[in-house]
Formats: structure tokens, sequence, C-alpha cells
């Protein structure tokens, strides 16, 4: 009987699915999953506070984003004591006309899933450039027994005036504490002491006196404090990047690249030891650092051999070739700890096209490069051997950027093979039987590589 009733069960199964009778309308299954239930709540708090603030000053209250950086969404969920959960989160916000425009709100999670108001940022600035969350000071919550990060916020106050602010959550009160406020023209955050705490570098240029310098901010019995100050190249009057990486022994470090007032480049190398900042490529008799560039000014300090070490460039040029000036080739080095730098390779850089090559020793005593554009979406770059001072080179690699419908078909013609592609670009490439030059196609295939930018810097 038990077997009889299951048989007719089934059927009846059969037919509801079949039939279309589902136990949900057919209007539910185009309906879109809704959010979770905690989340819905944050968006209704942050709506709620917006409309606070907007009865409070009788203005328009607007969403203003970080700019740059890693973290630029209008809501940002955080793990601010590093336990796994996300129980924090923080928007911006700018209140048209007020004194203290732009502000950082902090949300708390509660048992319940809704969200609370529990700290605020105020500014002074136009918008937030960008905003970080680290460990500083490594202290303990005494009631939570948790360490919790510190915000670093960089304010963005006109076109040339940039400040940044370093604040702690309290749990005590609703106003985030204020630990530093300092203007800046590049700032990185690292451990260069490697403590497994971070640390605050900070640019600074005088414009009047040409000179710059790098702070070091650090925890100590007095807070967040000024550790150690070195000097950058006499006569810079701008940064244009700070990247923090490695020298060659693993050890943390600063590469600062900034202008000269004669219109050069220069790179200074900036390290912590026992204590103090030093500046590693600093030439003690010009004060000025030893990797300065006047020729080739947009290529910047990369990882050319994917060590995780950045490389300096030092660009020199080869002979020109008829009226054409001869094309420049880079030559890359590495700084230890001494201050003592190490070549690692030579590489041709070609920005207009996104990509370089890796350049055989044996090849750069013979070498001329330039550049054939003449068809329509085919960039040649033609690598030849010099003959003479008068006679004309001979031609044994060409690499091709392709772009255009026509690109699939380029890539393959006249023996060439594919180095690289994307949904717009083709790379291809072909040897000439005019020299044997070392390499075959999976060994310049290993040399070529695309160009991305590794340069982080606020």
């Amino acid at each position: 009987m038990r077997q009889k009733i299951s048989l007719i069960t089934l059927a009846a199964m059969l037919c509801t699915l079949l039939s279309g009778c589902l136990p949900w309308s057919a209007e539910d299954s185009y309906k879109l999953p809704r959010p979770p239930k905690d989340y819905e709540n944050l968006m209704n708090a942050v709506a709620q506070t917006k409309r606070e603030l907007s009865v409070e000053y009788s203005a328009a209250v607007e969403d203003v984003p970080p700019s740059a950086g890693d973290n630029t969404s209008t809501v940002q969920l955080l793990d601010m004591d590093a336990d796994g959960t996300q129980e924090t989160a923080v928007t911006f916000f700018r209140i048209v006309g007020a004194d203290m425009p732009v502000r950082l709100y902090f949300y708390t999670l509660q048992e319940d899933d809704s969200y609370l108001v529990s700290n605020v940022i105020q500014g002074e600035g136009d918008s937030v450039y960008a905003v970080h969350y680290s460990d500083l000071d490594g202290a303990e919550d005494p009631r939570t027994g948790k360490r919790c990060k510190e915000i670093v916020v960089s304010w963005r106050m006109g076109s040339d005036a940039n400040y940044l602010g370093v604040y702690a959550l309290e749990t005590t009160q609703m106003q985030a504490q204020t630990l530093i406020m300092t203007a800046y023209q590049a700032y990185q955050l690292a451990d260069l002491d490697r403590d497994g705490l971070t640390e605050l570098a900070v640019g600074h240029i005088d414009g009047e006196l040409k000179t710059g310098q790098v702070e070091l901010h650090d925890w100590n019995a007095a807070g967040l404090a000024t550790v150690s100050r070195v000097p950058l190249s006499n006569g810079v009057t701008a940064i244009g990047a700070m990247k923090a990486n490695y020298l060659t022994d693993m050890v943390p470090a600063l590469y600062i690249t900034g202008d000269l007032a004669d219109g050069s480049r220069v790179t200074d190398v900036v390290a912590l030891q026992n204590g103090t900042l030093t500046n590693l490529s600093l030439d003690p008799e010009t004060g000025i650092s030893r990797e300065q560039v006047s020729g080739v000014r947009e290529i910047a300090v990369s990882d050319v051999n994917n060590d995780y070490i950045v490389e300096i460039a030092r660009p020199w040029q080869l002979p020109a070739y008829g009226s054409t000036p001869g094309a420049w080739l880079v030559d890359w080095v590495q700084y230890n700890d001494a201050g003592r730098a190490k070549e690692v390779g030579t590489t041709y850089h070609n920005a207009a096209d996104g990509w370089y090559l890796v350049i055989p020793e044996h090849w750069q005593s013979r070498l001329t490069i330039y550049r054939n554009d003449s068809v329509s979406g085919q960039r040649a770059v033609i690598f030849a051997l010099r003959q003479g001072e008068d006679k004309e080179p001979l031609p044994f690699l060409s690499i091709y950027k392709l772009t255009g419908a026509s690109r699939n078909l380029r890539a393959t013609n006249s023996n060439r093979f594919i180095l690289a592609e994307d949904s717009n670009t083709i790379y291809a490439a072909t040897f000439y039987n005019t020299w044997d030059c070392g390499l075959d196609e999976s060994g310049l295939l290993e040399n070529f590589r695309l160009i991305v930018s590794n340069w982080s810097g606020d």
C-alpha cells in the first residue's frame, strides 16, 4: 500500500511540473535576487545619514568617493581589526557650502545586522584623493584585545595643494582622532624597519630653495612622530612619484623620481639604516643622485626582469641611421644596501606601442633600430645590423603592432608569428634569413614583454 501511495505522489508531482504549476509564479523567476539583509540595512543607514545632513545644513549632500588608489568605491566594507570579519563600513560625502564639506562616515555592524554611525572624519578639502587603512601603532583595544587599523586620507585642496591626514577611530566618541596633518607632494606607506607595522614616508619640496626631503613618521612613546629625515637631490623642483620596493637583498627601500631645475629627471634611492633614513644614490660631491637622466624621461622605474625588485633606467643612444636619430637602449640597474648599483640587463623600450624587448649583449655593438609606419594599422620596428657608416643596415628582425580589422590576417603573413594579443591589438614578429642573431621564436617570446605600469605612489 505504501508503494502505491508513493507512485501516486510521484505521478502528481510530474503532472505539476509538466503542466507548469510550480510552487512559485513565473513572475518570481524574473526577479533579481535580494541582497543580504545587512547590506540593505547599511544602504538604509547611509541614506538616512544623507537625509539628516541635508536637513541640518539645508544643502545638497553629494557622494564623493576617492579618485585614486586601491580603495575607490563609494561604500567600502572594512575589516579594521583583522579578525576576518568586515565589521566596518565607510562612505564619503560632500556637504555643499559647509565649512568642513568633506566627511567620511564610519558605520559598525551590530548583532541584529543593523549599522550604526560610529566615527566621523571631517576635511577642509575639495575631495578625497585617496584613502588607506593600515596598522601604524600596533596597539590593542583594552576591551577587545584586537588591534585596529588607522586611516590615512589624502585630501585634495584646489589644483596644487595636497594635505595628508592620519586618523584613529575612537571607541568612546563619534569624532575620529587626528594624529597628524601635513602638506605633501608624495607619500608612501611601507614597513621600512621590518617590525611588522607600517610607517609613513612623506616627500616635501621647497620650491623657492629647489630642495626636497623625505620625512619618516613612525610610532613611538609620543605617538605618531617624525623619526628621521633625509634630503633629496639638490635642485629638485617636483616629485613625480614615490614607490616602496626593495634593494637587491630584499631590504625595503623607497624610489623617489623627481624633476631637476635643468629639466632632467632624477631618482633617489632611500632606505632605513640603523633607524636613520639614508639616500643611497646620492653623490656626495654634487649632492645629486647618480641616477640622473636627461635624454629619455618617459621610462619609469620598473621590474623588467620579474624578480620583484625594481630597476632604475640608464638610457643610452645608438648611432643614427641616415637622418633618423639613433634609437635609445636602456641599461637597468639594481641597488644594494651599500649603495652600489649592479646592471641586470638591457632593453629596447617602445613606449609608443606599449612593449619592450630584452636585448642580448652581442647585439648591442652592431645594432640599428628604426621604424616603418607607412602601412595603415601596422607599426613596425626593424632591428638591423650596421654595415658601415655609408652602407644600408641589414635587417634581421621586425616586430609589429597590428590593429584594425585585418590584424589577424597580417599577424601570420610572411612567416610572422604572434608574440602577444588582446581584444584590439596583435603583436607579431618575423625573422629574416640574414643573420643568426642567437634567438629563435621561443627565445624572442621570452625576451618580448608588454609594458605594464608597476609604479605606484600618491
